[in-house]
């Protein structure tokens, strides 16, 4: 029986128990036969932190912008630079032209939740802090090619830490806004009547839409007369990629907050520039209505022309980490004995290296021997689940806690066949939940109450590795707002604070959030990561 093996287990590898008592768990296991009986078994596992690299954010499927205050990890400030786009090129403005209106939309991702009196109220989806930044939109002036200038085979990746380069490459100042906060308010558009009143003529979504100024468009799109009036647009609008090396696009800047700031994903892919213009149009008035001989007429039209934002973009990272956090993150780094605690940070933070069995590998054969003991008796595991504890002598519990984290395949970047079997119709933040635990806290489902443990469940994966079907690799565990979001994305070779971490999972690299859980060190042994396992032994 295994327990006479696991004797030898608990002196080579520290198994924190096996326990072999009997434990019945009902039909939701095995059935209600009296033989289909589970047993219980937890081991070591070793964790320890991995810091992260600047990560690729050209990919980004949303856009942060802001500033984030962590209570744990301090401020973050996001930047955006994007290219932009002629909807139209070529267009002759040789019609007595005349630039009525220029206008910026970029919306917020918001859900509407009542209507009354066609006044829709809605709630921004993805709005962190409550106070204002100093926002500062610069033209952009470095290109943003599709391409590896290395090898134009690959494709273009830019990095979290392009900021510097960018903003040596700045314009001049497109708007300002020393008090940007986003608003959930609709946004109304009016138009003047007849009469000179306003009316309404749109309600839309939550965005934001603001007037730039005309003069500065005027000059940047056409070509002028001596007088300023326009002769045509400009030569360089004369096709996409005229205008794209010609206006490499828009820099999104926080230069300042006010306390904690704030921190708002925008829908770029919805975003555009308006420029309005009243020209001259001719038609065909056959009639000769006005009887003086031409049947070609001119009145003025104003129509609108879209700059949209379908280029290239990247995503600006900036980390404050404190002397404190930097030192930790170090501290906890270490793949030899593992850590007391394991730093959770999105983006270009850290993340956490979990080996199943306390080393992946240690035995002659490559393989634990906790594991090896499991195969040779042909263990069912009915369930495998690790618990992860926050410290919260560090965390600042409540809301700024994520509620969600990932566990997946460090050695390939995959998911786990866990994912897959965890699917459920939940979306959001519920999604996938008998998989990846939502946060327990104190109080529950009290966003406000302090946070206690994640319950990963890894039942299918283990399974796996028993049967042979994949390798016992390490795995580890990162932040995401979005556990439903696949892909990974890039991260960079410099610094060279760990050059075997080449991807991460891109929710792990949009998050922003940030926690601290107890590693396999913990003076809290009892808050320790150990692998839970139920199982049915199939052989004795």
């Amino acid at each position: 029986m295994l327990c006479s093996a696991a004797i030898a287990v608990v002196a080579m590898l520290g198994v924190v128990s096996c326990d072999n008592d009997l434990t019945p768990l009902g039909a939701n296991f095995l059935g209600e036969d009296a033989s289909d009986v589970i047993q219980e078994a937890v081991f070591d596992v070793k964790t320890y932190s991995v810091p992260v690299n600047p990560v690729q954010t050209n990919n980004f499927t949303s856009f942060p912008f802001g500033t984030y205050n962590d209570p744990v990890y301090g401020v973050t400030n996001y930047g955006i630079v994007s290219q932009v786009n002629l909807s139209n090129p070529n267009v002759d403005f040789s019609g007595n032209a005349v630039l009525q209106n220029v206008y910026l939309d970029i919306p917020y991702y918001s859900t509407a939740i009542s209507i009354e009196d066609e006044v829709t109220t809605y709630e921004l989806d993805s709005i962190y802090g409550n106070q204002a930044v100093d926002l500062k939109i610069y033209r952009n002036g470095y290109f943003l090619s599709s391409f590896n200038s290395e090898d134009v085979t690959q494709g273009a990746v830019y990095y979290s830490d392009l900021e510097q380069t960018i903003d040596l490459n700045k314009g001049e100042l497109i708007y300002s806004n020393t008090a940007y906060l986003p608003s959930s308010a609709e946004e109304l558009v009016t138009e003047v009547d007849d009469e000179g009143l306003s009316e309404v003529v749109e309600r839309l979504a939550p965005r934001l839409r603001v007037g730039l100024t005309i003069d500065q468009w005027k000059e940047l799109l056409f070509q002028l007369d001596t007088d300023g009036s326009i002769i045509d647009a400009r030569t360089e609008l004369s096709s996409a990629s005229n205008f794209q090396n010609y206006f490499r696009g828009l820099y999104f800047k926080v230069e300042g907050a006010n306390g904690g700031g704030n921190m708002i994903h925008l829908d770029l892919n919805s975003a555009s520039i308006t420029y309005v213009v009243e020209s001259d149009t001719s038609l065909i008035d056959e009639n000769d209505s006005d009887g003086d001989g031409n049947v070609t007429e001119f009145i003025r039209v104003e129509s609108d022309y879209i700059i949209n934002f379908n280029g290239n973009k990247a995503v600006l990272i900036n980390h404050d980490f404190s002397s404190a956090i930097d030192a930790g993150i170090a501290a906890s780094n270490d793949p030899v004995n593992g850590a007391e605690n394991l730093y959770l940070k999105g983006g270009s933070g850290s993340l956490a290296v979990v080996e199943l069995f306390g080393q992946a590998t240690n035995d002659i054969d490559g393989e634990a021997p906790a594991l090896s003991s499991i195969i040779a008796n042909d263990w069912l595991i009915n369930e495998a689940s690790i618990e992860f504890y926050v410290n919260q002598s560090i965390v600042e519990g409540g809301e700024s806690e994520p509620e969600r984290i990932l566990i997946y395949d460090y050695d390939d970047n995959t998911v786990l066949a866990d994912f897959v079997f965890g699917t459920s119709t939940l979306t959001g933040v519920d999604a996938n939940t008998n998989h990846l635990g939502r946060l327990e806290r104190v109080v529950a489902d009290d966003l406000d109450s302090d946070g206690t443990f994640y319950k990963l469940r890894i039942t299918q994966h283990l399974n796996n590795i028993i049967q042979g079907n994949v390798e016992n690799n390490r795995l580890a565990i990162v932040t995401s707002q979005n556990v439903s979001l696949l892909g990974n994305t890039g991260v960079s070779d410099a610094p060279v604070n760990n050059p075997d971490l080449e991807a991460i999972p891109l929710s792990a690299a949009i998050s922003h959030e940030g926690t601290v859980i107890y590693g396999n060190l913990s003076p809290e042994v009892d808050k320790r990561p150990v692998l839970k396992v139920y199982y049915s032994e199939t052989t004795n």
